[in-house]
């Protein structure tokens, strides 16, 4: 008798949980459409469609590059694996990651299509994955300061030192620099704190060495092409390209990432910082938001529904 409420408990929480991802993804959509101003969408044209294609057509590119990462994530930690199962994994983390602050989650809809002690590592490896795409930002966002700081602060009319800002900024990037490139060697057995998890640590540790570098390489390439898919929405809306708009970009993306945000808010984070940079470069604010919903639909929103259906046929979910 026990056994069957056990049952029972777990699946309505299991359906629970579906309902919460799908009504979570239900008002993410809702919320990018809302923050369109639709009383302006006819003066935001698209005037040059095949750049619009261009970027449409690096979306492949985009997740591929991030099916890469977790493939050599894959790898290092034995876990058996087949283009199915490699490819449904990363669009259930897609989904889970979308509806968690800044996309973290995403490696619970990964770590469901395996199973047993494989999890652990893997779940750590996709941390660590998420880590290094943080970096690439991280990178080129202190390059974007580097380039156009003054100019945003002086169009800005702003009182802010730019110098002590970049500081600011290398400063942090060499900590993560150094947290990433030494995490495989710190001797964490001999942190007591670290005790209990000791053995699952110290195993990723040693794992994790063969995939530094290929991860690092592999964000920062990844970096460049959602760069590239945003300048060229821009583009297609009639925006003239410039060095300062692609730095631009990398500014967006790094205030994006390291401004504070609880699920949703993500999304006014992402606008309001498009919106500030950007606005400097780019005569019309509608463009701004509207170029910054497509590059989100296309990257996230439709591989986010992708992976949702996958979550729901899933064996541990649907015979929940």
């Amino acid at each position: 008798m026990s056994n069957f409420k056990n049952i029972k408990v777990r699946k309505s929480l299991v359906w629970f949980l579906k309902l919460t991802l799908f009504l979570g993804l239900c008002i993410i959509f809702i919320q990018q459409l809302l923050s369109v101003d639709w009383n302006a969408i006819q003066s935001a044209q698209i005037k040059n469609p095949l750049f619009f294609l261009f970027c449409v057509l690096l979306l492949p590119l985009n997740w591929g590059l991030e099916m890469l990462k977790w493939k050599s994530i894959l790898r290092i930690t034995s876990s058996n694996y087949n283009l199915s199962s490699l490819f449904k994994s990363l669009l259930s983390g897609i989904s889970t990651g979308l509806i968690t602050p800044n996309r973290i989650g995403n490696f619970i809809g990964r770590s469901l299509f395996f199973k047993g002690k494989q999890r652990a590592n893997l779940i750590l490896g996709t941390l660590y994955g998420n880590f290094a795409q943080f970096l690439s930002t991280l990178i080129f966002g202190c390059i974007g300061i580097l380039l156009i700081g003054n100019e945003i602060a002086s169009l800005s009319n702003s009182n802010s030192n730019s110098n002590s800002i970049s500081i600011t900024f290398i400063f942090l990037f060499t900590l993560c620099l150094l947290f990433y490139f030494l995490v495989p060697f710190f001797p964490i057995q001999k942190v007591r704190f670290f005790n209990a998890k000791q053995n699952i640590l110290v195993q990723f540790q040693d794992l994790c060495k063969g995939i530094t570098f290929p991860l690092l390489f592999l964000s920062l390439v990844r970096f460049l092409v959602f760069v590239s898919q945003y300048a060229l929405i821009l583009i297609a809306f009639g925006v003239d390209l410039s060095f300062s708009l692609i730095s631009g970009i990398f500014l967006v993306y790094l205030l994006s990432t390291l401004t504070p945000s609880i699920f949703f808010s993500k999304i006014i984070v992402r606008e309001s910082a498009a919106i500030f940079v950007l606005s400097h470069f780019v005569d019309q604010t509608i463009i701004i938001v509207f170029s910054s919903l497509l590059l989100w639909i296309i990257n996230l929103g439709i591989p986010s529904l992708l992976g949702m259906v996958y979550l729901f046929r899933h064996k541990s979910l649907a015979n929940a």
